[in-house]
């Protein structure tokens, strides 16, 4: 008798829902390197908020990446979830490193900005640029670039304190000069990646609760 049950159906195994499939990878468009350009100035914009305090009271400096990664990584995730293509968080790390590298004459934060950047674009892809994790992680190697703002402090410290003092006073050099001793480089590189871990999951929760609804993400 037919009971209306096809045929390959097992009574003892329930009928699943289907599956909801994951948004195919694309590639960029010229709408999307558009958008990528609107939330790199919309980052830059936010990552201004602890970057000003940071300027005026020098002791803030060594949290600046912390700050930048809290802050900006919202803008940033909106970017990579809208255009779900690789790319989008080099040509943001790219944008950064022309306007923060170039402008302002540290060339660290141009490579640290590239490298960072096509990182967390391979993070982002391995989840298919929607899974939780790999955007947070995403995030957080993504603003490993604000290292390169103290590098010169590493690398070539004499002469950045040189040209310090020369420009701003001895005794400005020798403040920055106790800010970033040698050892603080660990510190500074965990705290960038906490503060774009924190960033991130803060991020992905304003973009799970209202940025998706607002079709925005």
């Amino acid at each position: 008798m037919n009971d209306g049950r096809t045929p390959d159906h097992n009574p003892q195994q329930p009928l699943r829902p289907p599956q909801p499939q994951r948004p195919q990878r694309q590639a960029l468009r010229t709408r999307d390197v558009i958008l990528i350009g609107v939330y790199t100035a919309v980052y830059l914009v936010l990552i201004s908020i602890p970057a000003a305090p940071a300027h005026l009271i020098p002791v803030l400096m060594p949290f600046m990446g912390l700050g930048c990664g809290i802050f900006g990584s919202t803008a940033y995730l909106l970017a990579i979830t809208k255009s779900r293509a690789f790319g989008t968080a080099t040509i943001i790390g790219i944008l950064l490193a022309l306007l923060m590298g170039v402008i302002h004459g540290n060339y660290f934060t141009v490579a640290t900005a590239i490298v960072s950047s096509i990182a967390a674009d391979l993070l982002a892809r391995s989840g298919g640029y929607q899974t939780k994790g790999s955007l947070i992680a995403s995030s957080g190697v993504f603003n490993l670039w604000t290292v390169g703002m103290v590098l010169p402090y590493m690398i070539t410290r004499q002469s950045h304190l040189r040209s310090l003092a020369e420009r701003y006073g001895a005794d400005y050099a020798q403040r920055m000069a106790n800010l970033f001793p040698l050892w603080m480089l660990p510190v500074i590189i965990v705290m960038a990646f906490a503060g774009g871990i924190i960033g991130g999951w803060l991020g992905y929760r304003l973009l799970d609760r209202h940025f998706r609804r607002a079709g925005l993400a």
